[in-house]
């Protein structure tokens, strides 16, 4: 089972911090044959992808350990049997990130309708034979319809309607094969901008304000607000869009309503869609 957590957070150099205040508060799920982890550092997109044999407590840490971004997005699962970077989720095309959660091998009937309908610079862009893949490019399509495919000031809304859009067609290509949409969860973000769904599979969204204890940086309820790190912790704002069963959300998490679109702008104020 594919699952995913993304932050989107105001301070980079605090993002390890985050990771470590969700530790034991959200999980990926069972282990899963590969994850990846995908962030921004400047105008760069970085990847790291490896095979993933079991999930230890520690496992967020681990895997974005050294990376300071204010976005980034954590995916478990592959679209290929055998451990391929090109097929482990997130998938990356230039400044935008994707990943998807339910079984990706379950859309496999909606992929020779949604590469039909790609323009040619995109079908020719495909790095594997999936559907999921596939879905990811039909959303881009879909921003490069609306102009903005290139555009790094892409807002918010149209982010996430562009990605409903793309599921949609998935949807369309199910139905005309007398079948259902199976259940997931999609996220796309450029690091700067975010859009999700909820398409029966659980995804929960939660807002950090502020950072009250750090054991790394010596934080805690009785530090002096005049240390620059105290005031750097106290005035952190993150969201975090985990998705799957979480038996322990963090505290004042919600679960999106199922068919739910939310668009998450620079502001990091949720927007429903």
């Amino acid at each position: 089972m594919a699952e995913f957590i993304c932050i989107h957070e105001t301070d980079a150099s605090l993002l390890p911090c985050v990771l470590r205040k969700l530790k034991g508060s959200l999980s990926l799920g069972p282990p899963e044959s590969a994850a990846g982890v995908g962030y921004f550092q400047s105008d760069d997109v970085l990847v790291r992808k490896r095979p993933l044999a079991s999930q230890p407590p520690q496992f967020l840490e681990r895997i974005a350990e050294g990376v300071e971004s204010e976005a980034v997005l954590i995916a478990s699962g592959s679209l290929s049997r055998a451990f391929k970077e090109e097929a482990t989720l997130p998938i990356r095309f230039k400044r935008w990130l994707f990943a998807l959660a339910g079984q990706p091998e379950a859309l496999a009937p909606a992929k020779d309708a949604l590469t039909a309908a790609l323009p040619q610079s995109l079908r020719r862009a495909a790095r594997s034979e999936s559907a999921a893949e596939a879905l990811f490019f039909t959303f881009l399509s879909r921003l490069r319809d609306a102009g903005r495919l290139d555009d790094a000031d892409v807002d918010a809304q149209t982010t996430a309607r562009s990605l409903a859009a793309a599921v949609g067609e998935a949807e369309r290509a199910f139905e005309q094969a007398g079948a259902r949409l199976p259940p997931l969860a999609a996220i796309v973000t450029n690091g700067r901008v975010l859009g999700a769904l909820r398409r029966g599979h659980p995804l929960w969204i939660a807002t950090i304000e502020g950072l009250s204890e750090c054991a790394v940086h010596e934080v805690g309820p009785g530090s002096k607000d005049l240390d620059p790190k105290v005031r750097a912790h106290r005035a952190l704002r993150a969201v975090v869009l985990a998705s799957g069963a979480q038996p322990q959300p963090p505290e004042g998490a919600r679960e999106l309503a199922e068919a739910e679109v939310l668009a998450l702008p620079r502001t990091l104020q949720p927007q429903k869609v």
